[in-house]
């Protein structure tokens, strides 16, 4: 039976996403990696499959306990996740967006962040480097701003058979943005070189598989994309 490990609760099954019939058929015929558009929404909660995997990543990984007194900087913080990364008592908890939409938020350009060296323990910024106008700027900042035993998570839709990011030199209609990128507020769309992209930086890490890091969770019931691996990176 489906269980969504954000709500903790078993379910009937998984509601696909309301335009899956709409996704560019680009993004199928390149194989793109991303949202698993038919086993989306859970009925219970509401959250999609990025926010069960991601938080099935971190659990597994350890990396949810890590929060308990740490330093974490939550960049266009999931709904769903969030209230989870606040009840396991970071001592500090930035949720950050660009463009805030909470009072709970404060802005954060991640490509020019306001804030010291070696500030955070855990750094979760996922689906944004498809937005920003340069990512290895960015990566730049997440390695300035954590700690020398810090982490980087960054998830991002990519294609695993492109060698080389897909970008435009001229800013795209949403019409094309949607057909070649997938969305009509996305910038890029990478390929296998997200992970030189985090690594200019000095970051060390690697885009780790499913079936690597969750070999006894059948993505099926667990409602997320066995082809979406684990964006880990860290200082050490």
């Amino acid at each position: 039976m489906p269980f969504c490990s954000v709500c903790d609760t078993e379910v009937a099954a998984w509601l696909p996403h309301p335009n899956a019939a709409d996704r560019s058929p680009l993004m199928s015929m390149m194989g793109t990696v991303g949202s698993d558009l038919q086993n989306y929404l859970c009925p219970n909660c509401g959250c999609n499959d990025r926010d069960r995997h991601l938080w099935l990543y971190l659990t597994i990984s350890g990396l949810a306990d890590r929060i308990t007194g740490a330093r974490v900087l939550h960049i266009a913080p999931e709904a769903k996740i969030s209230p989870l990364i606040a009840a396991r008592r970071p001592s500090r908890y930035v949720r950050g967006d660009l463009f805030p939409t909470s009072p709970d938020f404060v802005r954060v350009d991640c490509e020019r962040m306001e804030f010291p060296d070696a500030s955070f323990d855990l750094i979760l910024c996922n689906h944004v480097l498809e937005h920003v106008t340069d990512p290895e700027a960015a990566s730049r900042e997440f390695y300035r701003t954590l700690t020398s035993d810090g982490y980087l998570v960054a998830q991002t839709p990519y294609v695993p058979t492109l060698r080389y990011r897909m970008e435009f030199t001229e800013k795209l209609s949403p019409e094309r943005a949607r057909f070649f990128y997938g969305q009509e507020d996305h910038v890029r769309l990478f390929g296998r070189d997200v992970v030189d992209c985090i690594r200019s930086s000095g970051l060390e890490g690697d885009l780790f598989p499913h079936g690597r890091v969750l070999p006894q969770h059948d993505a099926t019931r667990y409602g997320c994309n066995p082809l979406e691996p684990f964006f880990l990176f860290t200082k050490k």
